[in-house]
């Protein structure tokens, strides 16, 4: 977990068109194995990215196939796999699980969830204070992480906030709410260089089997790269990903920040030089959009002195379907069949009878729209929509 730069960088890139796993044990393989990774730790925290209940077909989360692969690798080694992650602030992490099916996965591979407290405290987290950090001086990690190695699996894609998302902001996920919120309120970009300055993952790869462009991290369009990118330096990592998809490093604030202030890590490549795959369309972030999302960050600081514990602002405003991505039933289309209750793995979310969705449970993973016959479901918010 100690944040040191590794000597030699070796960065591995490989196609996966011959399977996720297939292309994962090779990755891992290249970068030097399992072993290599572990250091003789008994644990090792699988972190994907699994920011909300959409699947890994949509480009949105990390796919079963490489948790699955990288799990083989770690028990091979005679360790534990144990899986690490939080949804976004706004979303259930429980819904989560259920929707993305995570629950069953993990029994059936032998991979143990571990749930610590979101909200933070001393049983389950334990304090970091990176020397040189300039926004996000202090933070909480699991304090597991003390006796585990941390392997980061992160999807290749855009992000309406940071412009992008990969190997250097996927950590924030293991963070308590508490300090994700500093993050967002300090300033995103900042942050993220500040945390990496802190936890240092031992391995990355970087899940680009299906990525996605425009307006990521869950409603942009899919983009089907079949690759996977790993390394042991987050930011070497990132930087080949950038070049797979077109994009300017500097383009993306906290890289280029990473840039100025670490410095441009050196590394070898190993596998595939497979050039750009896709050039990518990065999301149009409007400065009105960005203020509100930051202002509902400094705002929720009161209003969890007055809320009971684990409420927080952005989750009560999306509950109310006032803001956000959120699907609507048109009552001219719909015939009633049933189908968008029978597709949503949720309790209590569609009235058929009054033909309202229930924003306090709906969890926005668009299942019903997708598979609704009568197209009878728009989305409020949702660039993919139908039209």
């Amino acid at each position: 977990m100690v944040a040191t730069r590794p000597e030699t960088n070796t960065i591995a890139i490989a196609r996966t068109f011959d399977g996720i796993e297939e292309a994962a044990h090779r990755v891992i393989e290249q970068v030097g194995g399992m072993a290599s990774v572990l250091k003789g730790a008994k644990i090792a925290i699988l972190k994907p990215n699994f920011v909300a209940g959409r699947g890994a077909e949509t480009g949105s989360t990390t796919s079963f196939a490489l948790l699955k692969a990288v799990a083989e690798e770690v028990q091979a080694c005679g360790a534990e796999p144990v899986l690490c992650e939080m949804p976004g602030t706004e979303f259930d992490r429980e819904a989560t699980y259920t929707i993305l099916g995570v629950e069953q996965f993990c029994q059936e591979r032998g991979i143990r969830i571990l749930r610590i407290d979101p909200e933070g405290n001393e049983q389950d987290w334990v304090p970091v204070q990176p020397a040189g950090a300039k926004k996000l001086r202090r933070f909480h990690v699991p304090r597991i992480l003390n006796e585990a190695c941390l392997i980061n699996l992160p999807v290749l894609k855009t992000h309406v906030v940071s412009t992008m998302t990969l190997g250097m902001k996927n950590p924030m996920g293991i963070l308590p709410r508490p300090d994700r919120r500093s993050m967002h309120t300090f300033g995103i970009d900042q942050s993220i260089v500040d945390m990496n300055l802190g936890i240092k993952p031992d391995l990355t790869i970087i899940d680009g089997s299906v990525g996605q462009d425009g307006e990521g991290p869950l409603y942009g369009d899919r983009a089907d790269l079949q690759v996977l990118v790993a390394g042991h330096d987050s930011l070497a990592v990132d930087l080949v990903c950038c070049q797979l998809v077109g994009v300017k490093p500097r383009d993306i604030p906290h890289l280029k920040l990473a840039l100025e202030q670490v410095g441009k890590p050196s590394w070898t490549l190993a596998g595939e030089d497979v050039g750009v795959i896709k050039q990518f369309r990065l999301p149009e972030v409007k400065p009105l959009y960005r203020f509100v999302f930051w202002m509902m960050y400094p705002l929720d600081y009161p209003f969890t002195w007055i809320s009971e514990r684990g409420k927080h602002l952005c989750t009560t405003l999306y509950s109310t379907g006032l803001v956000g991505t959120r699907p609507q039933i048109k009552e001219e289309n719909c015939t009633r069949c049933g189908v968008c209750v029978e597709a949503c793995p949720l309790p209590n979310v569609i009235d058929l009878k009054s033909l309202k969705v229930n924003y306090a449970t709906c969890q926005r993973c668009l299942l019903c729209y997708e598979a609704c016959p009568e197209n009878a479901i728009s989305v409020k918010g949702y660039s993919g929509a139908r039209q």
